[in-house]
């Protein structure tokens, strides 16, 4: 009896690693599916498949802690989680509701620096429109040196939740299996 608890004993780690691993895998799959379309508007569905990753941060026997982060570093995941003021080097362009969006942002010929018949008046970017006297200007950015970002996805406490719920759900598999193939 007492070598078979030394040998549960020693199956722990390994175990524990796996599970926290396959845990992982599905909290991203859920942060991806479940958390973030739930709290943001999503126009290009696999940019947060892209952006998450557990890649060079998984578990081991010897390290067990694992973490899910953003690999391109371009959605400002952080900020939408925590919260925060971006700061531009210059001034940052906020778009206005005229300028349309798709999969890949701001669509190109609507870019403040690919903007035909622009004109820069105070801290805004408006379009000419029409011809001759007809011709009005349409708001299309505000310029702006730091933008609030509000903390609008709860990537931590969903993740928690996530791991806690997968983790319970693999260990008891993976410690069975961590059992039958041990040496």
């Amino acid at each position: 009896m007492a070598s078979l608890l030394d040998a549960a004993a020693d199956q722990v780690p390994f175990a524990l690693s796996q599970a926290l691993n396959d845990a992982a895998e599905k909290t991203r799959d859920r942060l991806i599916n479940e958390t973030w379309p739930s709290h943001v508007t999503v126009r290009n569905k696999s940019f947060m498949k892209g952006a998450l990753s557990t890649k060079g941060e998984r578990a081991t026997k010897r390290k067990l802690s694992v973490t899910i982060y953003d690999k391109l570093g371009r959605a400002s995941l952080k900020k939408h989680a925590e919260g925060g003021v971006k700061q531009g080097k210059g001034r940052l362009a906020i778009p206005s509701a005229k300028v349309s969006r798709g999969a890949s942002g701001v669509r190109k010929t609507q870019r403040p620096a690919n903007l035909q018949n622009k004109v820069v008046k105070g801290n805004a970017i408006y379009q000419r429109v029409g011809k001759g006297k007809r011709s009005k200007l349409k708001l299309m950015y505000g310029l702006a040196r730091q933008a609030r970002i509000k903390q609008d996805v709860p990537f931590e406490s969903d993740f928690r939740r996530f791991m806690t719920e997968e983790v319970q759900r693999a260990f008891p598999g993976r410690i069975q299996a961590a059992m039958k193939t041990r040496r």
